[in-house]
């Protein structure tokens, strides 16, 4: 099966050459071709510098130690003990009452981290998902941050007791789980 996009040369197809490299031991890979390669004019090479400059300058990476880069952080750890807690409730997860329990802790370390790392507008060129509603409707963002961190303390409360069944903790783990829908709903794009 030929290359794509690789001729023939005069001498013999690619297969040969590789056979032969092979036999004599080439330290690099590489085909050579009897035909000469037209040379790429400046425009072409230009356009595609520009094309790979411009690519590059609108990737996705966030810069880690800005307020969206620790904001991320922040929710990623978060999803990191809400993810196990909703597949444990959905049965994706084999229930383990003590893992629940550490992981409804985790929350309760981390029910403070992202709140801080929402810079007013203007303030980061970092691209987000916060809507603008956050800035302009300050005591709705509060209260919905107030009770998702209600919502997690009351959880905790009931893992300190021990976890012995699913039915103990469905309820105030789907409460934080609509406390994070709201806040998503009203708050993120």
């Amino acid at each position: 099966m030929p290359i794509p996009g690789h001729r023939r040369s005069r001498t013999g197809d690619w297969q040969h050459r590789l056979q032969s490299c092979a036999v004599n031991q080439c330290s690099t890979f590489f085909f050579v071709s009897d035909e000469t390669m037209p040379p790429a004019s400046p425009f072409k090479l230009l356009s595609l510098c520009i094309l790979g400059l411009t690519l590059s300058a609108c990737s996705n990476q966030v810069d880690p130690n800005s307020p969206e880069g620790q904001r991320q952080a922040a929710f990623k750890q978060i999803l990191g003990h809400s993810e196990p807690l909703g597949g444990m409730l959905l049965g994706r997860v084999a229930f383990d009452g003590e893992a629940f329990a550490a992981h409804a802790e985790g929350l309760v370390e981390l029910i403070d981290a992202p709140w801080a790392h929402f810079p007013e507008p203007g303030e980061s060129n970092q691209r987000n998902a916060s809507r603008p509603e956050i800035w302009s409707d300050p005591e709705g963002f509060a209260a919905a941050i107030d009770a998702y961190k209600s919502a997690v303390n009351e959880l905790a409360a009931v893992t300190r007791e021990g976890v012995d069944s699913l039915d103990q903790v469905r309820q105030p783990l789907t409460a934080v789980q609509q406390a994070c829908k709201a806040c998503h709903d009203d708050y993120r794009r």
